[in-house]
């Protein structure tokens, strides 16, 4: 089995730097059958990440950990998104992190509009860490793939 080009090029402290500048993600878990992601701020401990899911408006996201906590969480950088980072000479790059997910705690906070509101903080305990970014030297961020080749989607 060959290694895609770009996997696990990142340095340690890249991925570090990245898990700490970088504070949304997608959160994947298994709803039943079905997949489910759900977008969440984390916090990054040098250890476990940690995400706030409101007990209101969580239900689903809930369910699914009781039911089966494995997880993925995905952060990516984008240079069609942030075309800032062509200054900085980063090119598209990605995390993907494996773990289980636990209920760590349950806090209340002040919220301006509802008041008091209580918060579940959840644990994603890291099995897996693996990352990705760019070998290319040219980039052609500002044309999506779809874009440059129509003959790929030509009749789909």
């Amino acid at each position: 089995m060959s290694v895609t080009r770009g996997i696990g090029v990142m340095s340690e402290s890249e991925v570090k730097e990245m898990l700490n500048t970088n504070k949304v993600g997608i959160l994947c878990l298994e709803d039943g059958a079905k997949p489910y992601g759900v977008p969440l701020e984390h916090y990054f401990n040098g250890k476990s990440l940690y995400f706030a899911a409101s007990l209101r408006h969580g239900e689903r996201k809930l369910n699914c950990i009781k039911n089966n906590g494995n997880a993925c969480y995905m952060i990516y950088d984008s240079r069609r998104e942030q075309p800032e980072l062509l200054k900085t000479d980063i090119r598209c790059r990605s995390i993907m992190i494996e773990g289980r997910i636990i209920l760590a705690a349950v806090r209340e906070v002040e919220d301006k509009e509802s008041g008091k509101v209580p918060l579940q903080i959840l644990k994603l305990e890291i099995e897996k860490m693996e990352n990705w970014k760019c070998p290319r030297k040219k980039c052609h961020w500002h044309d999506q793939w779809f874009v440059r080749h129509p003959e790929l989607v030509e009749g789909l």
